[in-house]
Parts: structure tokens; C-alpha cells; sequence
């Protein structure tokens, strides 16, 4: 009887340990600049790093930039390990979207690396966007933030845009982490200079609710020679329910451990 109770016991506490891992956050897409072949792999677009993406895709406002791979033997501003993402805008402006494999819907994360070497004229942001329509950054935007024409950074949400007080912005590296709810159009949101000395929290609105999470994007429109913008780690996660098996084990451990006081 007492290795029935045994066996049984460990297979809860199995159960158990599934419910608590079920309320991590699940990595459903990553990429890092660090994985692309031969880098500095100036047209990393072409390729198809990390998991969970679909390929690159250069948006059709695009006009007078590029991308390049910022890092070792370039200018040593990568923002994580060796090698990270760079757009130029050149005499214009570019902007690049990377689609989910498969779209969010409800809740999930979005987190992201960025270094804003640039003037500050113009929108120079990432998004997180509904679909992945082609035809310009703004297309089917959920919640946007950056730097828009100056030095401090900034959000653009349902409610519009909003200036945050981080005082100059440009050259730093951030960490930004968006936790948003697609179904009901909410999200909150923390920013993290990497460096210390500032970091800060907001949340709101979505631009529009009762959609999925189906592409990130990025655009740099500071014009001119040595006007950067660097990003790494894109990253999407979902946070899975517990199951109800694991439910079913936690009281199953309960009444176990119930049956071993009487005993």
C-alpha cells in the first residue's frame, strides 16, 4: 500500500511541477543577429534566422536606405553579443516587418533591444502590428515607440501619442517589453536603460482590439551619413494556461497527503 502511495505521490507532484512550469512564458519566436552566417551579414534580410518568423520583408514605403550588420569589425554598437540588426535611411527613409509563423491571439509578450545612433528627425520606431500588410510601417499598427522628431523617447498607442521623460535618448541602449492582450486591446509596457540611471513603466490601449499579433516592425527616417538604427533579440512569448490535468494532480496531492495524516 505505502509504494501505491508513493508512486502515486511522485506522479503528483509531477503534475504539480507541470502547473507551475505551464505559467512561464513560452518562447514562440526569437532572433539575434549573432546567428546569421557569415556576418557581418550587411544582408542578413535574405536570410531567415532564429524560429518562429516568417522572412524578413522590406515595406513599400520604403525609399533611399538599407540595412547592414552592426558589430564587430564595423562600429562596435551592437547593442547584445557580437553582431545586431542596423537600418540606414540614407536619402530617405527604410523600414523592414518580420512576420509570426503563427499570429497571437489574446496574450502574449514582445520584447526588443534598441540603440537609436540618429538625428531624431522623423519616426524612428518599432511596432508590433495586426497581419503583415506590405504597404507601410503604420499598416495595421497595435502600439508603436521610439524616438520621433527629437531626443527623448516615445509611444503611440489608441489613445495617440505620448512623450516619455527619459531625457536624451539617442546612443543609448533600451530594453523595451510589451505585455499585450490582443482580444481585449490592452497592453502595459516597461522601458529599461541598460546602462542604469532611468526606466520607467506605461500601458493603455492597443490601436485596435479583438485582432491577433502577427508582425513586428522597424523604421529609421533620420536621413544622412552615420544615422543608425540598431536593434537585437525580437522576441515573442505566450503565457499557456495551466491544464486541467495539472489541476487534477494538485488535488490529487492534497488528498493524498490528507490520507497519510489519518493513516
Amino acid at each position: 500500500m505505502r509504494s501505491i502511495l508513493f508512486v502515486t505521490s511522485i506522479a503528483a507532484l509531477s503534475l504539480l511541477t507541470t502547473s507551475v512550469r505551464a505559467g512561464l512564458p513560452d518562447v514562440v519566436a526569437y532572433d539575434n543577429g549573432d546567428l546569421y552566417p557569415g556576418n557581418p551579414d550587411h544582408g542578413w534580410p535574405a536570410n531567415n534566422g532564429g524560429f518562429g518568423y516568417g522572412a524578413w520583408t522590406p515595406l513599400a514605403d520604403t525609399g533611399g536606405g538599407g540595412t547592414y550588420m552592426e558589430g564587430v569589425g564595423v562600429n562596435n554598437r551592437q547593442v547584445e553579443g557580437n553582431y545586431s540588426f542596423a537600418l540606414y535611411a540614407g536619402t530617405g527613409s527604410y523600414d523592414i516587418s518580420r512576420p509570426l509563423a503563427t499570429n497571437i491571439t489574446g496574450v502574449g509578450e514582445f520584447d526588443v533591444l534598441t540603440r537609436f545612433d540618429l538625428a531624431g528627425a522623423g519616426p524612428n520606431l518599432v511596432n508590433i502590428r495586426t497581419g503583415n500588410t506590405l504597404t507601410s510601417f503604420g499598416a495595421g499598427e497595435l502600439l508603436s515607440f521610439g524616438i520621433v522628431n527629437g531626443n527623448e523617447l516615445s509611444y503611440t498607442d489608441g489613445t495617440g501619442f505620448h512623450l516619455i521623460s527619459s531625457g536624451e535618448a539617442r546612443g543609448d541602449v533600451w530594453s523595451w517589453a510589451v505585455n499585450f492582450d490582443s482580444t481585449a486591446g490592452t497592453y502595459s509596457a516597461t522601458v529599461t536603460n541598460i546602462g542604469g540611471g532611468f526606466a520607467t513603466t506605461f500601458s493603455g490601449t492597443l490601436e485596435t482590439n479583438s485582432v491577433s499579433v502577427g508582425s513586428f516592425a522597424v523604421i529609421n527616417s533620420s536621413t544622412g551619413n552615420n544615422n543608425n538604427l540598431i536593434f537585437d533579440t525580437p522576441t515573442f512569448s505566450i503565457v499557456p494556461e495551466p491544464s486541467s490535468v495539472a489541476l487534477v494532480g494538485i488535488s490529487l496531492f492534497g488528498m493524498l497527503a490528507l490520507r497519510r495524516r489519518k493513516a
